[in-house]
């Protein structure tokens, strides 16, 4: 018998070894032998075997989209498994369900935890709030890397030299100028 669990937030898969009352000792793919609490137990599988399961799982959820996935989840509480069930079949095996974990822990902003294994989707209004805080924060990375690049190529945007003595002595850390002048002085001593 194998098991998937939860430590600290990681998923995790061994061996399970012997079981108490509210403990299981497993055996992990290194040789280590952990201590699990029982109520940290996600699912329990007898194939395949947990390295091969991560690593097929990993793969499935890569291939999992987001959008579809949050329109296939309950409006109430779930659990992976009955997210695995909706979105590859009512047949959901232990791959299949790992893969909606993984997916469901990689998407905060889609799914809220609601307890072990257990989620709900996020309100439309803040999904669509997060991800245009998601395309706003890619904008200004690629601004900022453009920026950079110009810098690194002995060229001075306008921006940065609009606020170049507040960059070299009082400098905001968090401005996108500061960061780009930053990450040319990183890149062009590489």
């Amino acid at each position: 018998m194998q098991i998937l669990f939860d430590e600290a937030g990681k998923l995790l898969t061994g061996r399970l070894m012997s079981e108490a009352d509210s403990s299981l000792q497993v055996e992990l793919d290194s040789g280590k032998r952990v201590k699990v609490k029982t109520a940290n137990t996600l699912l329990r599988f007898d194939k395949p075997a947990p390295a091969q399961l991560m690593q097929d799982a990993q793969a499935l959820a890569g291939t999992m989209e987001l959008d579809l996935a949050y329109e296939f989840a309950p409006e109430e509480e779930f659990g992976f498994a009955d997210l695995a069930a909706e979105y590859f079949s009512a047949s959901a095996g232990a791959t299949e369900q790992v893969a909606a974990l993984i997916t469901l822990q990689g998407a905060p902003h889609y799914f809220r935890r609601a307890g072990k294994g257990r989620y709900r989707k996020a309100p439309p209004e803040v999904l669509a709030q997060a991800l245009a805080a998601i395309e706003k924060k890619k904008q200004v990375q690629a601004q900022i890397e453009a920026w950079s690049a110009e810098l690194v190529a002995g060229r001075c945007p306008e921006p940065i030299r609009d606020q170049l003595y507040r960059i070299l002595f009082k400098p905001d850390k968090n401005a996108p100028e500061y960061k780009a002048v930053v990450e040319a002085a990183r890149s062009s001593h590489a």
